[in-house]
């Protein structure tokens, strides 16, 4: 069979049906116009005709009332006339069926009567002929003027015109369909065919007209029968990892479906266990890849000569294996098999010379008690392994309904971190600080919490460590700066103008390339000295040097620095000496057990007096740890007068009733 290009193809049927629809429609509309013209005059002509023989039987202007009426009742019946008019010699008018603002002048443009089947309906606004009546022997002339009823003509031809738009709708139907069905049978079909031939890969098409498609259509026969070849060729290696030569992550999923289908006939019990090698990416990155697949390889042996004969060792990825142990007993089985992996991986491994100690964490998953298909024993036993790295690596866990739970509950946190940010679920909340001597509130601590929709209030406690485990600590941050600042805009214009406000930046938000621009930018509109930025010490451990520049990069636009916990961590008087701190303040431990820390209070605020920096006590409670303080020469102090963060609203209520007491 000869094929044809889709090109041609098309071409050929827009070739046929374009000339030939727009021909028929423009044939037809041409035709129903005249008709319609034709209709019209026919119609005028007759009336003008039954018209001219009346008055000629029964004008007399003496008595023109005798036939008033019929000549009305002749406009009633006729619509295409919307006027008669009867005038004599001298213009004076005998009769006319209304009033006619038209002049004589215009009268005189009428066509006559003879004329109507020849004149332009659009033209013409009037027809006439004249009369002649007796009186005695004198005759005389009477003019007999027909107005046209403009609008009815019109309204005519709209309808025809709306007609017409009908017929053309039903021509475009039809061809629209005509069409359809053309690409249906000789396109749509064919790709159809295509598709389910490429899906399935089964029963090839018969050959199509459109060359293309047939060209497509052997192509696809020609690759699926390669492939077909190349899949028996590579069918057993695909079963294996090329590397360890233990299964592979697909051929495991089949042994354990088939693992639980015979545990599940003869009410069996299987483990499997999830292994991780500890610090793998160290190897990597210091010996390189080679000598990491090595390590694969030899944990492999270790791994085959540790299980019984009957468990399935795999690598499901990376540093990553499984391991699943039919036919288990109890936990003591497992725990075996698992003793049994961490005294040979214990040994450590020599390769040029070299000694590598590896270590590995394990989670346990127990079918069925722990899952019913591999998919979700496979995350349980993930979730028990992480939890081995958590408490320190080298070990194993079992999965546990709690553990699970705990999991669940921080998937929920992070899924509702994210709401939280695009639905503005996030609150500023401020803790006072206040004057020791006046007990005015001289500043605040900004503290973020997030308003969930349905558990109200939620505690930084219970997402700040998991925004700053997946990094959406970086605009959580950015968003509190970005509200800081306009919180301290807003309190310009009221007597909050003075309150210098605190916000705590964590390690990973120093560390972020992009920080100072972002803090520069967001302080431009404000005054730069209100705004203080606390940190703690163990924010300084890591790249101690490059964060001592962008820390005096920050005092360089005015924003005060404060020592936050200062005595709890890896206190150090470097820190002091090398950077420039406004603030510190004493952790609310040291105030707690007062008695038993005054001389480590004592030697803060000296060596805070020596360095001329003010001092902050946190969760002052009590009048006598109050009067201390106030003794010690302390400057300000949180907590006694409010022991809460407050919203900004009442927050403010609270310092003016302070300042109204002052």
């Amino acid at each position: 069979m000869k094929t044809l290009s889709i090109k041609k193809f098309s071409l050929l049927i827009l070739a046929f049906i374009v000339p030939t629809v727009s021909l028929l429609f423009f044939d037809f509309y041409l035709k129903q116009r005249e008709i319609t013209q034709e209709l019209i005059k026919t119609n005028l002509q007759s009336a003008a005709l039954s018209l001219n023989h009346f008055l000629r039987k029964n004008f007399d202007p003496n008595e023109i009332g005798n036939i008033v009426s019929q000549l009305d009742s002749r406009i009633i019946t006729n619509k295409a006339i919307s006027s008669i008019k009867i005038v004599d010699e001298n213009n004076h008018i005998i009769y006319t069926s209304q009033q006619l603002e038209k002049s004589l002048a215009e009268d005189g443009k009428c066509q006559p009567i003879t004329n109507i089947m020849k004149s332009n309906l659009s033209k013409v606004s009037c027809y006439d002929f004249s009369i002649k009546h007796y009186q005695g022997l004198q005759a005389h002339f009477y003019r007999v003027i027909i107005g046209l009823n403009k609008e009815y003509i019109a309204q005519l031809q709209t309808q025809e015109a709306k007609r017409m738009l009908g017929i053309s709708l039903l021509f475009t139907l039809f061809f629209f369909i005509l069409i359809y069905f053309l690409l249906e049978r000789f396109m749509i079909k064919p790709l159809e065919g295509l598709r389910t031939y490429a899906y399935y890969s089964e029963y090839s098409p018969q050959k199509f007209l459109i060359k293309e498609f047939e060209s497509i259509r052997y192509s696809l026969e020609m690759t699926f029968k390669r492939l077909r070849t190349e899949q028996e060729n590579l069918y057993n290696l695909s079963t294996k990892d090329p590397l360890t030569g233990l299964y592979n992550r697909n051929d495991l999923k089949s042994q354990v479906q088939r693992i639980i289908a015979s545990a599940k006939r003869n009410n069996n019990h299987f483990a499997i266990i999830f292994l991780d090698l500890d610090n793998f990416k160290n190897i990597n990155d210091s010996v390189g890849h080679h000598f990491g697949d090595i390590i694969l390889t030899k944990v492999a042996t270790v791994l085959r000569t540790a299980i019984r004969e009957n468990d399935v060792p795999a690598r499901i990825g990376g540093d990553e294996f499984l391991i699943v142990l039919p036919e288990i007993e109890n936990e003591r089985s497992v725990i075996e098999v698992v003793q049994r992996i961490k005294e040979q991986l214990s040994k450590p491994i020599i390769m040029e010379n070299e000694r590598y100690n590896v270590t590995v964490s394990m989670g346990v998953a127990l079918y069925p008690k722990d899952g019913e298909d591999f998919n979700t024993l496979l995350k349980n036993a993930d979730i028990a392994m992480y939890e081995a790295k958590e408490l320190g690596k080298n070990n194993y866990q079992f999965f546990t309904n709690k553990l699970n739970k705990s999991v669940q509950e921080k998937i929920k946190m992070q899924s509702l971190l994210s709401d939280a940010l695009q639905n503005n679920y996030f609150q500023l909340f401020y803790q006072p600080k206040v004057d020791i001597d006046t007990q005015t509130i001289v500043g605040c601590e900004a503290l973020i919490r997030l308003v969930d929709p349905y558990e109200g209030v939620i505690s930084p406690d219970r997402f700040i460590p998991l925004a700053e485990e997946t990094g959406m600590i970086i605009p959580l941050g950015e968003w509190i700066i970005k509200e800081a600042c306009e919180q301290i805009q807003k309190w310009q214009d009221t007597p909050l103008k003075n309150i210098k406000l605190s916000i705590n930046v964590s390690g990973l938000q120093l560390e972020d390339r992009n920080f100072f621009e972002m803090l520069q930018s967001n302080i431009a509109c404000i005054e730069s000295a209100k705004l203080d930025i606390e940190l703690t010490e163990s924010v300084l451990i890591q790249d101690f040097n490059d964060k001592i520049t962008l820390l005096h990069k920050i005092k360089d636009l005015g924003v005060t620095l404060s020592l936050d916990d200062f005595g709890t961590g890896y206190s150090s008087l470097s820190y002091l000496r090398d950077i420039p701190f406004d603030t510190l303040k004493i952790d609310k431990s040291f105030i707690d057990s007062m008695e038993e820390n005054k001389i480590f209070i004592n030697m803060i605020i000296g060596i805070a007096e020596d360095l001329h920096l003010n001092v902050v006590a946190e969760g002052v409670e009590t009048q006598a740890q109050l009067e201390y303080l106030k003794d010690m020469k302390c400057e300000m102090y949180q907590g006694y007068l409010c022991s809460k963060p407050l919203p900004a609203k009442e927050f403010e209520t609270l310092f003016q009733s302070c300042s109204n007491n002052s």
